[in-house]
């Protein structure tokens, strides 16, 4: 028996042989032949009798099988020299490799390969499953591959003259090393952020990518020689775990980002609840048959992220912030995950080198995911400084107001104690000429020297004023704010002096259009002004504000040689005084309404509408 097996693989000539012809470099696909049989060596295989079936794609599918698979690969060197040869086994993940190679005038040489066996096992220590074969000239030769595996099988084979499978793995070394460094690099700055803000989202960010991209390094076999090359059961059991931390690890990120507090309180328990589910699971997966577990984590895993894609539709369609940014991440995990299931389940084969889907998209997920946790914290602290800033010059403004104040107590309090001392005739006369000084004062602090409008310091108490009637009377009280549009560009082309006279102009036109007697303005400051009607609704002011801003529009400023046009922003506050102990809520709420005419674009009306 063991003579005619001899004799089958020395003379038996494959009909089929791929030759290979002088200056070799590669075949992508070479044809073989493959049969489904549990023998145990090439021996018993031979005396079986085989029914072989030809496959000429060079890509073997059978999908999830439990029983032993073999090929027959043939091969032919007309040549005058030895080829030296490498057949690839493009699948990383094959659990166990038999390769009998029987060459001619040679015995038959056994190798074992696949990562249910140690790296230092392999006949080259490398990531990829390889096969050296030396080809002598003028011969053919036959190399048999028993494979076994637990899972979908995805067999794809491809033949390379060493000196071209070396120029191309430096290659891909060399992209997926500064990609997979990238990743690296990204993941070290969630941290490093992390220890300077104590924000939780940089540090499950940070272990988020760490844990995408043990995973592409376990896909890609470096896992297998570079780091745990020696536990097999580690290399098996590895991929699960780490496909269902990869996408459980987002919840958090979902709570920290995409939820409102609102929302948060309501979903905590659900999010609980998943966590001790998914580490359920986790421990349960070690204990599975390795095909079962691959398959439980892919679909838990595929369902977290459709769930994590949903949550940010629903989010995108509330026009929430960095919308895009979180539909392009969870939309790029759901077909990576999607991806793998398919080769899991049999549904796609080919050489997963070759087709880097898988590795791309996690890429940009942690590019996404890097980006828009950057955007969030600088939208943040924007946000605190000008609520800051806004409360610095507000404490700012009534400091000098109370000390212009008391200056001018202490100015008319000197004033009147040196002319106490007067005769009677010249006190009578010094206190004539002192009332008039305080008529002359009281105007002037109602006054602005400039505009001769109202000045922001009599409206501080015409507004005291009328909050108190309109709480009292429960009548509508309106505040109008009203801004020059551009005034910078104004004062930096034409000068100071051109910018006083057209808030002059402005002013004259906003006082031409007050009709009654109780409806003022007043100069708030800078370019700004200030409406105050009393007793208006909110209709009624929006058609003032319009008829304003309309009206100056239209009209030219002619200074000198220059004619000016300008535009005014307002925003309008209207409701009935509720707290008369703080009356610069109008003011608040009205310059709220401007700031946002400001960012719409300017020379327009805003209401504030209050939630």
């Amino acid at each position: 028996m063991r003579l005619l097996t001899l004799w089958l693989l020395l003379f038996a000539s494959p009909m089929n042989a791929l030759e290979l012809q002088d200056g070799f470099k590669k075949h992508s696909e070479p044809p073989f032949k493959y049969v489904i049989n549990n023998s145990k060596n090439v021996e018993e295989l031979l005396t079986s009798s085989p029914n072989w079936k030809n496959n000429t794609s060079g890509v073997l599918n059978l999908g999830p099988i439990t029983e032993s698979v073999w090929l027959k690969v043939s091969l032919y060197n007309p040549s005058r020299v030895e080829l030296p040869l490498l057949l690839s086994i493009d699948n990383n993940l094959l659990d166990k490799i038999s390769a009998y190679i029987q060459l001619h005038n040679r015995s038959l040489l056994t190798l074992d390969l696949g990562d249910s066996l140690p790296l230092m096992q392999r006949p080259i220590k490398h990531e990829a499953q390889l096969v050296p074969v030396d080809l002598p000239a003028q011969s053919s030769g036959v190399i048999y591959l028993q494979i076994q595996h637990h899972g979908a099988l995805n067999i794809p084979l491809s033949l390379w003259h060493p000196i071209e499978y070396l120029k191309y793995k430096s290659k891909f070394n060399l992209i997926y090393g500064i990609l997979a460094g990238f990743m690296v690099a990204m993941a070290l700055s969630n941290f490093t952020v992390y220890t300077f803000t104590r924000k939780n989202y940089f540090l499950s960010a940070g272990f988020i990518i760490t844990i995408i991209w043990l995973l592409n390094v376990h896909l890609y076999g470096f896992s297998y020689r570079y780091i745990y090359g020696n536990w097999q059961w580690l290399q098996q059991y590895a991929q699960p775990v780490l496909v269902l931390y990869s996408c459980l690890l987002f919840t958090s990120f979902i709570s920290q980002t995409l939820l409102k507090n609102t929302q948060l309180t309501t979903y905590q328990k659900p999010i609980k609840w998943l966590w001790s589910l998914s580490s359920l699971l986790a421990v349960s997966l070690l204990l599975m048959p390795i095909e079962v577990a691959l398959l439980g984590a892919y679909i838990f895993s595929l369902i977290l992220a459709l769930g994590f894609w949903i949550v940010a539709l629903i989010r995108y369609r509330q026009d929430a912030a960095q919308r895009y940014a979180h539909m392009s991440l969870f939309s790029a995990l759901l077909i990576a995950i999607a991806y793998q299931l398919c080769f899991e389940l049999g549904l796609l084969s080919g050489a997963l080198l070759d087709r880097p889907i898988t590795y791309l998209c996690y890429l940009f997920t942690s590019i996404v995911l890097t980006y828009s946790l950057m955007r969030k914290y600088v939208n943040e602290r924007d946000s605190k400084i000008h609520a800051q800033q806004a409360k610095l010059a507000q404490s700012k403004a009534a400091d000098a107001l109370l000390k212009e104040r008391l200056h001018l107590q202490e100015q008319a309090q000197e004033d009147l104690e040196s002319s106490i001392d007067e005769r009677t005739f010249e006190l009578q006369v010094t206190l004539r000429e002192l009332e008039e000084k305080n008529r002359a004062l009281e105007k002037l602090n109602m006054e602005d020297p400039l505009t001769k409008v109202k000045n922001r310091r009599y409206f501080d108490k015409r507004i005291m004023m009328e909050v108190r009637r309109s709480r009292r009377e429960q009548t509508t009280l309106s505040v109008v704010m009203l801004d020059i549009d551009h005034f910078k560009r104004i004062n930096d082309t034409y000068g100071h002096l051109v910018g006083d006279q057209a808030i002059c102009a402005v002013a004259e036109q906003i006082q031409q259009h007050l009709k009654r007697p109780h409806d003022e303005v007043f100069r708030y400051g800078g370019e700004e002004f200030v409406l105050l009607l009393p007793n208006t609704n909110s209709q009624g002011a929006i058609e003032l504000a319009q008829l304003i801003r309309s009206d100056l529009e239209k009209f030219q400023l002619t200074v000198g040689e220059h004619t000016l046009a300008m535009t005014i922003s307002a925003g309008i506050r209207s409701a009935i005084a509720s707290d008369s102990k703080n009356p610069t809520l109008f003011t608040d709420f009205a310059d709220k309404a401007l700031y946002q005419a400001k960012q719409q674009g300017r020379n327009r009306v805003v209401v504030y509408e209050h939630s």
